[in-house]
């Protein structure tokens, strides 16, 4: 009778350290359920306060790689942009998104490019794309800064505006206003990415002119 006592429990001991390790296994891969649900509402308060528009969240994955959640959503009215949120600890909102990338490439950015390119009408249309930074891998000069040192995470997105012209030669103050005009089409807009305005005449010209718009609206010259 001891002997069967002994192996139940021996049996029970067992089948809990099986069902303890089949569940951290589980959430090492896929994440935990109240994990996901945090992130879940942590996600949707982002992008709601980010861009001041509705938006359906429609999945969270774990990325076991990066241990980080990701969702995924779509604007409340176009079901066909869909774009991912990130997790992502160099972001002070601790999120980010391609929201931007997804929705400049759709028709609804049509209003938006239109007035960038009135403000730039040298703008090269070729480079008039936006990517988020870790796919660019850009370098334009040595006095040119990393995104590090204007505090941007590499998951943010970017769109280049690339004036092929010398900036000592052009009407500097001229140019810096159509910055402003710009930057607050941008808020008015609510399209918050990051800008990259550039002047060179070669590409890789280490005299490249640079100015920045941040996420924030802020203009940095570099």
């Amino acid at each position: 009778m001891r002997n069967i006592k002994a192996t139940k429990i021996i049996l029970m001991v067992f089948t809990g350290l099986i069902l303890t390790f089949s569940f951290y296994a589980y959430t090492v891969f896929y994440g935990t359920p109240w994990g996901k649900e945090n992130h879940e509402g942590n996600m949707q308060n982002y992008i709601t306060k980010k861009y001041q528009a509705e938006f359906v969240l429609t999945k969270i994955n774990y990325n076991f790689l990066s241990e980080t959640y990701q969702g995924y959503a779509y604007p409340k009215n176009h079901s066909n942009l869909l774009f991912i949120i990130e997790q992502d600890v160099d972001s002070p909102r601790g999120y980010s998104d391609n929201y931007p990338k997804v929705m400049w490439d759709s028709e609804l950015a049509t209003d938006l490019k239109a007035q960038i390119k009135e403000l730039f009408p040298d703008l090269d249309g070729g480079m008039f794309k936006a990517l988020q930074i870790k796919d660019k891998g850009e370098i334009f000069g040595s006095k040119i800064p990393t995104y590090e040192e204007i505090n941007v995470s590499i998951l943010s997105t970017s769109i280049p505006i690339d004036i092929k012209t010398n900036w000592s030669k052009i009407n500097q103050n001229n140019e810096l206003k159509k910055m402003k005009k710009l930057s607050q089409f941008l808020k008015e807009a609510r399209f918050p990415v990051l800008i990259e305005v550039r002047y060179y005449e070669n590409e890789l010209n280490e005299q490249a002119k640079v100015v920045f718009i941040t996420e924030e609206g802020n203009i940095i010259e570099k």
